[in-house]
């Protein structure tokens, strides 16, 4: 997703159309480079935020963490801090940010435990996905 289709996104798209290209944004495709690039454009989402309908909030909650997460990587911080942000984000949605150096599947507790480490800074992470009610939830803590 360019510049382009995401501005258009931001002012011509209805409440829907933003939350899913905030999903694929924080999801698919990522990269150090991209995110960067998309950073520079903080102030839109930032001016966006300010236009949207507060009852939507709840709805848009992937918009305002993805502004949230645009302004940090502006000043300076790195796209890996995604992983801290409360979302479901395995590493493997995270592949062009992480990289993945071991995985390991506990029986005890049917999860899965993975060891990876951010392809830019070189902060080393463990998540742990388990199952959790209607789906899966993904543990992080930093190595």
């Amino acid at each position: 997703m360019d510049i382009a289709e995401v501005r258009k996104t931001l002012y011509h798209g209805d409440k829907e159309e933003l939350e899913m290209m905030a999903r694929a944004i924080l999801t698919h495709g990522r990269s150090h480079q991209y995110m960067k690039d998309l950073s520079r454009h903080a102030n839109e989402f930032n001016d966006l935020i300010l236009r949207l309908n507060g009852e939507d909030k709840d709805y848009l909650a992937l918009v305002y963490l993805l502004a949230e997460h645009l302004n940090e990587i502006k000043g300076g911080g790195c796209a890996c801090s995604i992983v801290q942000k409360p979302m479901f984000n395995s590493p493997e949605r995270l592949g062009g940010i992480l990289e993945i150096l071991d995985e390991t599947l506990i029986i005890k507790d049917y999860s899965v435990c993975i060891h990876s480490r951010c392809l830019a800074c070189g902060k080393e992470y463990e998540s742990r996905m388990v199952e959790s009610g209607f789906g899966q939830k993904v543990v992080w803590s930093v190595l």
